[in-house]
């Protein structure tokens, strides 16, 4: 069974200052995996390069044929002005369903994150639901392998634990 994603001897510098060498790592089907590490080791640079928004300064990555990669980012962005769900339709922009579909799968997303207020303007929203419909944003877009950096970073309370849940189904 080959992996939906691997690195091999992959590096990272940042001008002088090397942030890490030689990693490697595959990641199989119905794999959880976390990256633990104190602060600056490198783990968003590392999700980042996975995720193919960050080129490695060595080493191979490499995705199985086929396999889309979800990526969340510490800090989220959206336009301010556009609502939940015209922010995770966006998502959808390379599908050639109809707007109606389109709007359909963005809601069932959006509910399977907590929204209830699909109208609601991402501007106005605390950064555990800017979370929230980040996740929301990748899951409609169904991937292989879903990549959180810092997925907790604002989330309360309830909404750990309501990741924790999300992770285990």
């Amino acid at each position: 069974m080959s992996h939906l994603v691997s690195c091999q001897a992959v590096s990272k510098d940042f001008g002088a200052h090397h942030l890490f060498e030689n990693v490697s790592l595959a990641i199989s089907e119905g794999e959880r995996v976390g990256l633990v590490g104190p602060n600056g080791a490198g783990k968003s640079t590392l999700v980042r390069i996975l995720a193919g928004a960050l080129e490695p300064d060595a080493g191979i990555v490499a995705l199985r044929k086929g396999v889309r990669v979800g990526y969340v980012s510490q800090e989220p962005e959206f336009d301010p002005q556009h609502s939940a769900l015209h922010a995770v339709v966006d998502a959808l922009a390379d599908r050639h369903d109809e707007v109606y579909e389109k709007e359909s799968l963005a809601s069932i997303s959006l509910g399977r994150v907590g929204f209830r207020d699909f109208d609601v303007l991402a501007g106005s929203l605390s950064g555990g639901w800017r979370k929230r419909l980040a996740i929301a944003r990748e899951l409609v877009r169904d991937p292989d392998v879903l990549l959180l950096d810092e997925p907790t970073n604002h989330l309360d309370l309830d909404g750990i634990l309501w990741l924790e849940r999300m992770l285990k189904s």
